[in-house]
């Protein structure tokens, strides 16, 4: 499995549709608000990067307000 945290800039008052959106999908398993720089963060886990690179080509960059991304893919997950 492989995990990815997806930053999203979007229009002006497109975050609470995007952020719907996104939940839409199994691949995504929470998405934040965000103030600052990026508007959303959204955690993606697919079977492999490919898989969420398709994921972010082909279903997340086209919904409507979504302005920009930046993928961060994780190396390695710890958890406690």
């Amino acid at each position: 499995m492989s995990l990815a945290y997806v930053l999203v800039i979007s229009d002006p008052g497109y975050e609470t549709s995007i952020a719907e959106a996104l939940l839409k999908f199994a691949t995504v398993e929470n998405v934040h608000i965000l103030f600052g720089e990026y508007d959303l963060i959204a955690k993606v886990r697919g079977n492999n990067e490919l898989d969420i690179k398709n994921f972010i080509i082909s279903k997340l960059m086209k919904i409507s307000g979504v302005k920009d991304t930046r993928t961060l893919l994780v190396a390695d997950e710890l958890q406690k």
